[in-house]
């Protein structure tokens, strides 16, 4: 499931980000937890509204 690849690589990301010295390199690690957040929001809720939603039949 690729909710959980993200969630884990999220949580390396969070423990290098603190564990980091240099401050540029912060903010590219911070950089990459904004977007790897917005890709597991995103997908969480298309997983949501998958359950909602009937399947297309094709004729």
């Amino acid at each position: 499931m690729p909710i959980l690849l993200i969630y884990k690589e999220l949580n390396q990301l969070v423990d290098e980000y603190y564990k980091c010295p240099d401050m540029q390199i912060k903010e590219l690690i911070l950089t990459d937890l904004k977007l790897l957040t917005e890709v597991l929001l995103l997908l969480a809720a298309s997983e949501s509204n998958s359950e909602f939603t009937l399947p297309l039949e094709s004729d």
